[in-house]
């Protein structure tokens, strides 16, 4: 494959004429900064990476410190900026405000030295560390539900492991630079239709009028949780907290709210259990009605059941994302709350310690010796306002790095 300069060829525009190259993206400051900075085209994406700019001096840094140095982390959470090439948002990067896909795919591998060819591939580079890639593909009818499907079968297609972390609609991609960019602006779309996502709507339209029941199944999904697993990864942990789909039934609803919340409860269930029909989600309607005061009727029970069959097979019903987790568990391995209690109290203790090493590399980053002195114990205490005990805790982990703006 040839390494090419990211200029748009007329014969691979679609039918309106228009170049995939002048699609746009959202991008953002940094990587801990949700709110969107801009809109960009694919095409400044691309040649920002491809040709460098004002960032290509920290990305060369960061790969000199390495990606489990507190450096390269600070560079690459605080300083470069970030793009989110699967869909357009309003105002934030979350999932409830996506507005559009932009007709893009990302996918992020890791550890690799090349990608394998394939007629799908629209553009690949090294990414941040310069030892994985980041993977553009055109694709058609992306959407939240069929989302992680497509990433997977995607990968599969290529021939390539991918970092199934990375499989959220809200992924967010480090600027990198990398001269030997690769890019092919007629490369196949992927129509993600012909994904197993298809399977589980045509199974859903099949049982539209079986007689589910909601307390009697063990197959039903109460949460998204299980969409995170893959394998038998045990549990996962988010530097930022996650929000999850967890619909709940509140123990009272009054007059005013009543339908309103019987739909909204009824359409997450119906996009949680896409092969549940209108007798699952009547026998959940008439659960729910129990805690409505007054109760609604059969008619109106139905009527909303109905509503939501059909917002379902028009693809209408959004999914909300009500919950935030720091860490998730598989639904598929069995822990006791005690183990559980102690892996979540060891994962938040480790999060703890590096906020703790950030806030003391930041006042390293920021020393001044004009003003600060000499760089001692006592001296990081005063500038952190951190006990002496803690900075004498993690004082070897940062001797080298003193030692080195000591002699600079």
């Amino acid at each position: 494959m040839k390494h090419i300069n990211v200029v748009s060829n007329p014969s691979c525009r679609d039918a309106n004429n228009k170049s995939p190259l002048s699609v746009e993206v959202t991008t953002y400051v940094a990587a801990n900064k949700p709110k969107i900075d801009k809109v960009i085209s694919i095409k400044e994406v691309l040649t920002s990476i491809k040709h460098g700019d004002k960032s290509r001096v920290w990305i060369l840094k960061a790969r000199e410190f390495g990606k489990k140095s507190e450096q390269y982390q600070k560079i690459k959470t605080e300083i470069l900026p970030t793009f989110r090439f699967n869909f357009i948002f309003e105002n934030y990067a979350n999932n409830s405000n996506i507005t559009e896909p932009t007709g893009f795919l990302y996918l992020d591998v890791d550890d690799v030295d090349a990608i394998p060819d394939s007629e799908y591939i629209f553009a690949k580079w090294k990414s941040l560390s310069g030892t994985g890639y980041a993977i553009l593909v055109k694709v058609k009818n992306l959407n939240l539900l069929n989302f992680k499907e497509t990433y997977l079968q995607v990968a599969q297609e290529i021939g390539i492991r991918v970092d199934v972390h990375a499989a959220k609609a809200t992924q967010q991609t480090i600027l990198s630079y990398d001269p030997d960019l690769y890019f092919n602006e007629c490369s196949k779309e992927f129509n993600c239709l012909e994904t197993k996502v298809s399977n589980h709507l045509k199974k859903e339209k099949e049982c539209i009028d079986t007689c589910d029941t909601f307390s009697n199944g063990s197959d039903i999904r109460y949460n998204n949780i299980d969409s995170y697993f893959i394998d038998d990864t045990p549990y996962i942990v988010f530097k930022e907290k996650e929000f999850i789909c967890n619909p709940y039934i509140p123990q009272k609803i009054f007059q005013g709210a009543r339908n309103a919340t019987l739909y909204q409860i009824l359409s997450q269930f119906a996009l949680l259990n896409l092969n549940k029909g209108s007798g699952f989600l009547r026998s959940l309607g008439q659960l729910i009605n129990r805690n409505m005061y007054p109760k609604l009727s059969n008619e109106e029970i139905n009527k909303t059941v109905d509503s939501v069959i059909n917002g379902r097979r028009s693809n209408t019903l959004k999914m909300h994302y009500n919950e935030e987790r720091r860490i998730l568990f598989n639904p598929a391995m069995k822990f006791t709350r005690k183990e559980k209690m102690d892996i979540v109290n060891r994962e938040l203790g480790q999060i703890q310690r590096s906020k703790t090493r950030q806030k003391i590399y930041k006042a390293l980053e920021a020393w001044n010796f004009i003003i600060d002195g000499e760089i001692t114990q006592k001296s990081i205490t005063e500038k952190t306002g951190m006990s002496l005990s803690t900075i004498k805790r993690y004082w070897n982990e940062f001797r080298s790095y003193i030692d080195f703006l000591e002699r600079e």
